[in-house]
């Protein structure tokens, strides 16, 4: 798992990033649909599973498994940022986007502490889970880099 680990960290700094961004724009008064286009955490993480699978086969010689998990600890990784996002905003009742209705439920219905973390907690799941089948995805792909 170390190995993972260490492997996956420069991704998980790219999600890092982006989750700072999306607080950046959140404060500063940004709206919502730009904090969307500017930092979109889940395709983001998506695009990172897709290259870190490649790179598992390709540069690494790992197997489909080994791709897999890899995506999931990005995805969960990100999901982990997000989550965490939202507990902070709405514990400390500062608005941000990752308290924003739309971010939580797709609607602008109330967000109330429970509701919202158990959707977090469901997006940790399913996104794991879309992390690990991306990262596998990426793996089938990882034959067309070429090692130095």
């Amino acid at each position: 798992m170390k190995e993972k680990a260490e492997f996956v960290r420069l991704a998980w700094v790219f999600l890092l990033l982006f989750f700072i961004g999306k607080l950046v724009v959140g404060a500063t008064g940004g709206s919502y649909s730009l904090g969307i286009r500017l930092f979109a955490m889940v395709p983001m993480a998506v695009h990172l599973c897709l290259v870190w699978g490649a790179m598992s086969r390709g540069l690494k010689g790992k197997g489909v498994g080994y791709a897999a998990m890899v995506g999931m600890m990005i995805a969960v990784g990100g999901q982990i940022l997000v989550f965490t996002g939202t507990l902070g905003s709405i514990a400390l009742d500062i608005p941000t986007h990752f308290s924003n209705p739309v971010a939580i439920f797709g609607s602008e219905q109330e967000v109330t502490f429970v509701a919202a973390l158990a959707a977090r907690s469901i997006g940790v799941v399913i996104n794991g889970v879309i992390g690990a089948v991306a990262g596998s995805i990426g793996w089938l792909f990882g034959g067309l880099l070429e090692t130095a």
